[in-house]
């Protein structure tokens, strides 16, 4: 049987939809997401069913045509992982502002022209094992981060547009919806295919109220996170302060942001070697020391030089480290000292290793993009929704999205 599919295009699409049968699909109750305790199931009324099909796909476009989405609710990376609570608003091309709680541990979660950043307390980092170069810089921090991190990549995973295209390609369970109090509002319960499936749709406006799905999966993925999470269209002054808040911190916080994707070390020891002069150079190799690295890291070194009599020289140098790959990096220093009478100078040198989120010039084209994201959303065009979702999905396949 043929998935539901999407055309393309903001306005006027149409989703196609099929049903499998008429079998019941399982409820929620056993769903690892929760405190342990089985989740509290809505009240069933007696109205008589109405058919899913078409009220599915209504409810589909409604969402892709959202300017952005508040999600707010629990995120598991994937079944049996850790659970953690999470509001997020998701705009149409994927710029992302929210936060997680897991174990006792908050994080802050923006994401932009296909890149996403973490700002969390030390526990947060600790409890992922993430480790590196400068992680005592961690805490408090804008840290560029993998979906790994944070869970799921919401640019993909949650824009409007996508999140319509990944439900619409799941198949129905049964082709009727169950009329359902959902917290006190009248709604269409959606089963779908699978173990447990199902959305919730309002009686009344027909959007989208609540998912809960075992696998949410977007398109060039192969795997995704656990979610069940409460939907609503984002008004327009949320959607004001979701890109207000972005260029803020894009402009004034990024610049200093860290990098967590790759576990930078020092293959080996690192060393230095002084000639006459005396003059020293530092040289060493960093290697990719994780496990479930992705993406492409600017490290930098910074070596200080210190000799009693002749005082403290430094100098630094930098490179990209690829996930799973090495990097040499060498600098050095001229004491230049002029004597008739040649002299022995013990000198000892001191290497730190730190990471950096953006170059300037990235910083400079996230700024831009945000930009542009902000109009589109605010004007409804649909580069936003098309263009900005599928570069979400693009970083979380390079980001390791299929580790989740």
């Amino acid at each position: 049987m043929a998935p539901v599919t999407r055309n393309r295009g903001r306005r006027g699409g149409r989703f196609t939809l099929a049903a499998v049968g008429t079998i019941a699909a399982l409820g929620l109750a056993g769903c690892s997401l929760g405190d342990g305790d089985e989740a509290e199931e809505p009240a069933t009324e007696t109205a008589e069913p109405v058919d899913a099909a078409p009220l599915l796909e209504e409810a589909l476009l409604s969402l892709a045509d959202y300017p952005a989405v508040v999600a707010t609710g629990q995120i598991a990376a994937s079944v049996g992982s850790d659970v953690q609570e999470a509001e997020l608003t998701v705009a149409d091309g994927g710029a992302t502002r929210g936060s997680f709680q897991v174990n006792g541990a908050e994080a802050e979660v923006l994401a932009a022209d296909s890149k996403l950043f973490l700002r969390a307390d030390e526990e947060f980092w600790l409890d992922r094992s993430v480790f590196g170069p400068d992680s005592d810089a961690f805490e408090g921090n804008w840290v560029r981060s993998s979906p790994a991190h944070a869970g799921l990549n919401p640019s993909s995973t949650l824009a409007p547009p996508s999140l319509a295209e990944t439900l619409g390609a799941m198949e129905l369970e049964s082709d009727e919806a169950v009329e359902e109090d959902l917290d006190g509002t009248r709604a269409y319960r959606v089963d779908l295919a699978g173990e447990r499936n199902q959305l919730w749709i309002d009686a009344e406006t027909n959007q989208i109220l609540r998912i809960a799905i075992e696998e949410l999966v977007p398109e060039g993925a192969e795997s995704g996170p656990q979610v069940r999470l409460d939907l609503a269209e984002a008004e327009e002054p949320a959607v004001e302060e979701l890109y207000t808040g972005l260029t803020t911190a894009v402009e004034e916080e990024l610049g200093s942001s860290r990098d967590a994707r790759v576990e930078a070390a020092w293959d080996g020891e690192a060393g230095m070697d002084c000639d006459e002069g005396p003059s020293c150079t530092w040289s060493g190799t960093v290697h990719d020391a994780g496990g479930n690295s992705s993406g492409t890291v600017l490290v930098r070194m910074d070596v200080t030089f210190a000799n009693e009599e002749l005082g403290n020289e430094e100098c630094s140098e930098s490179g990209a480290l690829e996930a799973g790959g090495t990097l040499d990096l060498s600098c050095g220093v001229d004491y230049d000292v002029t004597s008739s009478d040649p002299e022995e100078y013990n000198i000892d040198a001191d290497a730190v290793l730190s990471t950096s989120g953006l170059t300037s010039s990235q910083q400079e084209e996230m700024l831009a993009a945000v930009t542009e994201q902000r109009e589109a959303t605010l004007s409804g065009g649909e580069d936003a929704g098309e263009e900005g979702a599928e570069e979400g999905a693009e970083e979380g396949a390079e980001e390791g999205e299929e580790g989740q």
